[in-house]
C-alpha cells in the first residue's frame, strides 16, 4: 500500500498505543518545570544547536492575520512573544507558576495576558479564541492529550486554528542515527551542564521516543473534531508541525 505524504490530510495509522513508561502526571511535570524554569531557555538553545527560532518562525507564518491567540503550555513564552510581536492579540497559560514568573520578567511592556491554567480544562468560555497554539507540549500532555484537544475546539471560534509543534522521530536512516546519538548522549550532557542536579535525567529523551506517531496525533485531533488535520516535518522529522481547523 503506497505511504501517504505528510502533509495530507488523512491518516493510515489510527492506533493508539496505551502504554508509556515514562511517569506523566500532572503535579509530577510541574514540579520538574518549576525546577528546570530559571534555565529553561538556555537550554532549549543549546539542545537545539539554535534551531529552535526556526521551528517557532515555521509555527509562527501559520497563525491567522490578526489573530487572539492561546498559547497553551507557554512555558517562558518564546512563542507568545512572537504572536504578539507579529501584531496579535495573545494570552499565554502555563500550569507552573515559576515558568510563568520567567515570561513575565521578560514581558516588561506587559503586551501579553499571562494565566496560570491546565491544558486539559482551560479557564475560558466557548469561543474565545481564533488560534490555539503550542511548542513542545503534546508529549507532556500525553495522559490527557484527548482531553486537551477537545478543550482546544470547545474555546476556538468557528473557522479556527490549532497549531501544536513538537519532536518527533526522523525516518531517514542517517537523521535517525544522529538524532539518536544526540538524544543519548548530547541532551543529557547540555542537561546536567545546565540545569545541574535539577535536570530530570532521562524525562526529555523518553517523551521523544515514546510519544505517538504524526498519524496517531492526526487522529486525535479528528476525534476531537478538527477538519483538514495534517502535520508537516521540519528538520528531516526531528520536529512535527501539526494543525487542525474547527469547521462548524
Amino acid at each position: 500500500m503506497p505511504r501517504r505524504k505528510p502533509s495530507e490530510p488523512k491518516t493510515s495509522n489510527k492506533s493508539v498505543p496505551a502504554a508509556v513508561t515514562t511517569p506523566s502526571t500532572g503535579p509530577t511535570i510541574r514540579t520538574m518545570f518549576d525546577h528546570i524554569a530559571s534555565d529553561y531557555d538556555r537550554f532549549n538553545a543549546w539542545a537545539s544547536l539554535g534551531l529552535h527560532h526556526h521551528w517557532r518562525r515555521a509555527l509562527l507564518r501559520r497563525i491567522p492575520s490578526g489573530a487572539k491567540v492561546l498559547d497553551i503550555a507557554t512555558g517562558t513564552g518564546d512563542v507568545a512573544f512572537l504572536a504578539a510581536d507579529a501584531g496579535h492579540t495573545v494570552v499565554g497559560m502555563d500550569f507552573s507558576e515559576r515558568m510563568l514568573a520567567k515570561a513575565k520578567e521578560k514581558d516588561r511592556a506587559g503586551r501579553i495576558r499571562w494565566m496560570n491554567g491546565s491544558a486539559d480544562k482551560l479557564p475560558f468560555s466557548d469561543r474565545s479564541f481564533q488560534c490555539i497554539t503550542s511548542a513542545f507540549a503534546l508529549r507532556n500532555l500525553r495522559g490527557c492529550l484527548e482531553a486537551a484537544f477537545k478543550e482546544n475546539f470547545r474555546v476556538l471560534r468557528d473557522g479556527g486554528k490549532v497549531l501544536h509543534m513538537d519532536f518527533g522521530r526522523p525516518t531517514s536512516a542517517l537523521s535517525r542515527w544522529g538524532h539518536r546519538v544526540h538524544l543519548s548522549f548530547g541532551v543529557p550532557l547540555i542537561g546536567q551542564w545546565v540545569c545541574g542536579e535539577r535536570w530530570p535525567k532521562g524525562y526529555l529523551e523518553n517523551t521523544i521516543r515514546e510519544f505517538y506517531e504524526p498519524q496517531q496525533v492526526n487522529h486525535l485531533l479528528e476525534q476531537a473534531g478538527f477538519t483538514d488535520v495534517r502535520h508537516t516535518p521540519l528538520t528531516f522529522g526531528v520536529v512535527q508541525l501539526f494543525e487542525g481547523t474547527k469547521k462548524c
